[in-house]
């Protein structure tokens, strides 16, 4: 079953002993995505398949899809703000400006993330809690990526990639855009 789902699992390249490759997607993103899991063991790619059938499955948890289509609105109209605020990003805030428009237009945020990656780190306690951070390029974060990162059933954080996991306290997961 294992190589049904996880596809072209190889040690990572810089020997930090983790596990990297591919899955099929089927959830917001469609196609083959990135997976990094920070780990080597059997448990750990048991516990990628977990992940990985749960975010293949969080189309279908509707109020999980509308709000992180929120908070991805949410952040995008602050870092518009921000980049337009600076004076010295013209060209950041006239592409997110465009893609805002485009945005209105189309009512499909995910389409603006792009090069989505899965990255699976084990919980130190209960193995049966699924948490999982999903990266993907965007317009109005190009120098950190966006970052979901889903716990459970619950969305943790929407933001730009700054280290955070699944595991990390609710206080780690502030951004001023979220309320």
């Amino acid at each position: 079953m294992m190589n049904e789902i996880l596809k072209d699992l190889k040690p990572d390249i810089n020997g930090l002993g983790w596990l990297e490759g591919h899955f099929e997607s089927k959830s917001f993103f469609k196609g083959n995505i990135s997976i990094t899991i920070f780990d080597n063991t059997d448990e750990a790619k048991d516990y990628a398949i977990k992940c990985i059938k749960h975010y293949n499955q969080l189309n279908d948890n509707k109020e999980i899809v509308n709000e992180i289509i929120d908070k991805l609105e949410k952040f995008m109209y602050y870092m518009y703000e921000e980049w337009k605020a600076m004076g010295i990003y013209d060209e950041i805030a006239n592409n997110v400006e465009n893609t805002i428009d485009d945005y209105k237009k189309e009512q499909n945020i995910f389409k603006y993330l792009t090069n989505p990656g899965l990255y699976i780190e084990l919980p130190e306690d209960n193995k049966d809690e699924i948490g999982y951070v999903l990266t993907a390029d965007c317009p109005w974060e190009p120098e950190h990526q966006c970052s979901i990162i889903i716990r459970n059933n619950s969305l943790k954080y929407v933001g730009p990639c700054e280290g955070q996991n699944p595991w990390c306290d609710d206080e780690e997961y502030y951004c001023i855009w979220g309320k």
